[in-house]
């Protein structure tokens, strides 16, 4: 596909900007794959909207989220978002021996509140070493029969939870598991806590044990038609104090950004990690938050977010500059990967599905659904399994482009399916491969895999896992199926990401 002009989204204001950027045809000099892991013998958890971390021996640890697809929209809030369907249990999965195990929480010996904290949907988390730190999340707490955003920070040592899980302990060992309330605050005037945060991401900080949460908001109740959760429209900065051998963890605050509903009113996105030199050469690490939801209640944010990982600000260049981008592609949270290459100093972040405001047509061409064209289309944003590849250049310059797809499957009506929107992405356990290596969570040094990978030679980097699966009717413009609950259910499946060099 040639480079197009400027797209059009919402004539009607619907979205952050009337038009996103172009989007350029695919040109980099490796290209992606996803693989469907086929024939697997373990048994595996349909999940969408979980956390998952590592072991020190590879296995993956899947905790929370959620085991239906898209939440209902009707005036009930358990009937939306069914309790039954909340993960309970923790899932082990090891992807060389093809090996799984799983154990309900209430078997593990924990307080009702820490397994509450390990319940949730839609948290945010980041891994150091073994340890997953975990904030928040929505959930639905049996005891006082009602929904909130949990107010904990917590710290679990996966190698403990995971050793528990494979029955090799008959109780958790002491400390494995350690959480910490979070203190009251107010946005716009409206009372809320520190970690009572859904929807948003949290990244390691430029400091030590330092902690960067952005963006998301604290949801109370049952998730109905009209409702609305506090946006934070901020970033949280504090420092993590972990002494598990103490069994102590705390932390401080360090600062919290203004609030500014006209930039950062954001949720459902993907916050990655963005690597760039500096003038001596070296390399820094700054947040970069693409697309989101909802915009003025229901479109998609598309201008990008700069978050500076010391001081938690963010930034964000004007909407109303022509010259500024505008992203048109997979604004919804799904798995991502980004790629970056010292001798470029470009950083390619790939998205793998998820929810779009534009997507191509069966001829090939961008497609923008049209909501005042489609009155009874609501949300008007499709499911969708397009790759999309967001670069920023080594002028600071962007472009956007469509790297490939999902595999085509098809459910047994023979309908297409679409996958990644609430996935999570699994980077291939260090030392497994010694041409993958990652300089940062989620981003991937491109330049050592370019070096040391035959041109045409597919190279394993990761996998994406579980998420929502869509049916997509055949039509592509019967708009009945878009955003709706009832054509959804949560994946099972594992996605191999092979990166080929040209």
């Amino acid at each position: 596909m040639a480079e197009t002009a400027d797209l059009p989204l919402s004539a009607t204001g619907a979205d952050q900007t009337a038009t996103a950027s172009p989007l350029s045809s695919w040109s980099e000099p490796w290209t992606v794959e996803l693989k469907q892991l086929q024939q697997r013998q373990a048994s595996f958890p349909t999940l969408q909207s979980f956390s998952a971390g590592q072991t020190s021996s590879g296995e993956w640890v899947l905790i929370g989220g959620r085991t239906n697809g898209l939440h209902n929209f009707t005036p009930d809030g358990k009937a939306n978002f069914p309790p039954s369907h909340q993960n309970e249990r923790i899932w082990v999965y090891d992807p060389v021996k093809e090996r799984s195990w799983s154990r309900p929480l209430a078997k593990s010996g924990l307080g009702s509140g820490k397994q509450l904290s390990l319940s949730t949907t839609n948290a945010q988390q980041f891994q150091q070493g073994d340890v997953l730190f975990r904030v928040g999340g929505y959930v639905y707490d049996d005891a006082t029969q009602s929904f909130s955003t949990r107010n904990r920070l917590s710290a679990i040592q996966l190698d403990d939870l995971a050793a528990w899980v494979k029955q090799q302990t008959r109780r958790l060992p002491k400390h494995s598991v350690l959480s910490v309330a979070g203190e009251a605050l107010q946005v716009n005037g409206q009372n809320t806590h520190l970690f009572a945060v859904t929807g948003g991401e949290m990244l390691e900080g430029e400091n030590k044990n330092q902690a960067q949460l952005i963006f998301g908001q604290d949801f109370s109740g049952g998730y109905t038609p009209g409702s609305n959760g506090l946006y934070t429209e901020q970033v949280r900065n504090f420092d993590i104090r972990y002494k598990p051998e103490q069994g102590k963890l705390s932390y401080r605050l360090n600062s919290v950004s203004r609030p500014d509903e006209a930039k950062y009113h954001r949720r459902d996105l993907n916050i990655v990690n963005q690597l760039k030199q500096t003038a001596d050469g070296e390399l820094s690490r700054h947040g970069e938050a693409l697309g989101g939801v909802f915009y003025d209640g229901e479109g998609v944010w598309t201008v990008p977010v700069q978050i500076d990982l010391l001081t938690g600000q963010p930034t964000m260049a004007s909407a109303d500059n022509p010259a500024t981008f505008r992203q048109g592609i997979n604004q919804y949270t799904a798995a991502n990967l980004g790629l970056y290459s010292r001798g470029e100093d470009s950083q390619t972040s790939l998205i793998f599905g998820g929810i779009s405001a534009i997507t191509l047509d069966p001829s090939g061409q961008p497609y923008y659904v049209n909501r005042e064209n489609n009155p009874d289309l609501a949300p008007s944003y499709p499911f969708t399994s397009q790759i999309a590849a967001i670069k920023r250049n080594a002028d600071n310059s962007w472009t956007q482009s469509l790297a490939g797809s999902f595999p085509s499957l098809t459910n047994a009506a023979g309908e297409p399916l679409t996958y990644g929107a609430s996935s999570a992405f699994i980077p291939l356990a260090p030392s497994q491969d010694r041409r993958v290596r990652y300089l940062a969570d989620g981003v991937v040094d491109l330049d050592r895999l370019q070096r040391r990978t035959r041109a045409g030679e597919s190279v394993l980097v990761g996998y994406v896992v579980g998420g929502i699966e869509s049916q997509v009717a055949n039509d592509f413009n019967d708009l009945s199926t878009y955003g709706s609950s009832n054509y959804t259910v949560a994946s099972g499946e594992i996605f191999k990401v092979m990166i080929t060099p040209n």
